[in-house]
């Protein structure tokens, strides 16, 4: 009789939790902690992805323990478009930030137009998730906030707004609090960071909440400034030297890029000398990833931990004439490095598949078990982190590529919107009218063809990726004029995509 008053009871329970909704039940098991490392211009040295080899901790901890993401990319290269991006799951064109300040963009912006109300933060905390933010936010936070203002979502916040590139001499808003940090040694930024991300994960380890991390650093972003005890690493480093490195012949390049100087020798200096302050300030944050991971281990909670590592824009280093700096078309700005480890995710694995920015937010989501909204552009890659992952033909083909200004003469840094906190003077960031800098530019990237279309002056730009790996030579006025054709079409499906029909317009050509 007893054996049988169990059995009638485990039957109500199990009865009852199929009545359940599938978060609740995701609530009642262990779901999953995510971390999401983000660096600041970490460029892959595109085509070889050769950065990773430069930093052995790090392929030891994360690329031979995970899955790498050969061909992940960001749809537009610059700080706040791609971090606001990523934030919702959304192409620039639909929230609507392209620069790092108003009137284009920056964190006033996004502010306004409320899209910090529904972003991967607030899904995952309103799902029950304990959620930190460490390190930068938009550019231009806190604009006429306040300096205590914390975003929606975030129930522990360490983010500045005074001096953050310079990682000495800053204040950090801690939960609402002003602290104000030095130039000692210790008061290097990153390694409060690394801190304040061990304390965190120390201390959630006592509850059976889930937790998300967002760990978004200042490095390798210029100045670049490191850490004083790694003054002396990577001695003698240079550049890389492509075969774009300063070009001689832009014949076959965009205006804008024709208009352009060949570099000097003084300039090729200071990009040497750039190069090696930013491996130098990468260290920091390998430290602060095999602390994170450390920590996770001590703490019982590495197994149920995914980690998530990427950069939120690419950079150029003296590619096809171009100073330092991102927000080109180019694959050195475009291409960043992802790799994620965690609970079944195949260990030393390369992926092929087309990956973007826009599809962390749904990845976030689907491993926290919550609903996506239904405003989101980009696809969740929780079927690629699998061990049996679809077969790349049935997966993305194509992804939007953009560059805009909301107006002529949108300068991105106007003495009414200026902070401490949006990046110093970026020669891509200024005028539009300038003849050496980008136009407005919208474009296809598939696997191996680029294709941009200039909005105001018509130019076109294609590239064959197999062919010309580098960006040489531009084919758009020797192509087959049914492919250039094929291109515009597509592009003109994806260019005003919204919702799920991003994903229809970019699995195959209309």
């Amino acid at each position: 009789m007893k054996t049988r008053r169990i059995l009638l009871l485990a039957i109500g329970v199990i009865t009852t939790a199929m009545t359940l909704a599938p978060s609740t039940l995701l609530a009642e098991s262990r779901r999953p902690n995510i971390i999401f490392i983000l660096t600041d211009d970490l460029d892959t040295e595109y085509p070889n992805g050769s950065w990773i080899d430069h930093f052995p901790r790090l392929k030891s901890l994360l690329a031979d323990k995970g899955t790498t993401f050969k061909n992940f990319f960001v749809s537009l290269s610059l700080c706040c478009p791609s971090r606001t991006s990523m934030l919702r799951g959304q192409y620039a064109h639909n929230t609507e930030i392209f620069t790092n300040a108003v009137p284009g963009g920056g964190f006033q912006k996004a502010h306004n137009l409320g899209l910090e109300e529904s972003t991967f933060a607030t899904w995952l905390h309103d799902a029950g998730y304990r959620t930190v933010l460490i390190g930068k936010y938009l550019n231009g936070y806190p604009g006429n906030l306040g300096k205590e203002y914390i975003a929606p979502g975030w129930e522990e916040w360490y983010s500045g707004e005074r001096r953050q590139y310079e990682q000495f001499d800053y204040d950090l808003n801690e939960n609402g609090q002003i602290v104000s940090y030095g130039t000692d040694p210790e008061d290097y930024e990153q390694d409060v960071f690394r801190a304040k991300a061990v304390d965190f994960i120390q201390r959630v380890a006592k509850h059976k909440k889930p937790f998300f991390m967002w760990m978004t650093t200042y490095s390798p972003h210029q100045p670049a400034i490191f850490a004083p005890r790694h003054a002396d690493a990577f001695p003698d480093v240079k550049a890389p030297r492509p075969p774009t490195f300063n070009q001689e012949d832009v014949s076959h390049q965009p205006s804008w890029v024709q208009n352009r100087p060949l570099l000097t020798n003084a300039q090729i200096a200071s990009l040497d000398a750039l190069y090696r302050k930013r491996l130098q300030s990468m260290l920091a944050v390998e430290d602060t990833v095999e602390a994170i991971i450390k920590t996770l281990h001590k703490t019982g909670q590495l197994h149920n931990t995914y980690i998530f590592f990427s950069s939120d824009n690419g950079f150029h280093l003296g590619q096809h004439r171009l100073p330092a700096g991102k927000n080109t078309e180019f694959e050195e700005d475009l291409h960043v490095p992802m790799i994620v480890r965690g609970p079944g995710v195949p260990r030393g694995r390369v992926l092929e598949h087309l990956a973007l920015n826009i599809d962390f937010a749904p990845t976030f989501a689907e491993l926290a078990g919550v609903p996506v909204p239904d405003f989101v552009d980009g696809r969740s890659l929780v079927p690629l982190i699998r061990r049996h992952v679809p077969p790349v033909e049935s997966w993305r083909q194509a992804f939007l590529i953009e560059h805009g200004f909301i107006q002529t003469g949108d300068v991105g840094r106007t003495p009414e919107t200026a902070s401490n906190d949006v990046e110093p003077p970026d020669p891509f960031d200024l005028a539009v009218a300038q003849p050496q800098m980008p136009q407005p530019f919208q474009g296809l990237h598939t696997k191996n063809l680029v294709y941009v279309n200039y909005l105001s002056t018509g130019e076109l730009e294609l590239y064959n990726l197999d062919d010309d790996p580098y960006e040489q030579t531009s084919i758009a006025d020797t192509a087959d004029p049914d492919l250039v054709q094929q291109l515009a079409a597509w592009l003109d499906a994806l260019r005003i995509c919204a919702r799920a029909s991003c994903r229809a317009a970019e699995d195959t050509p209309p």
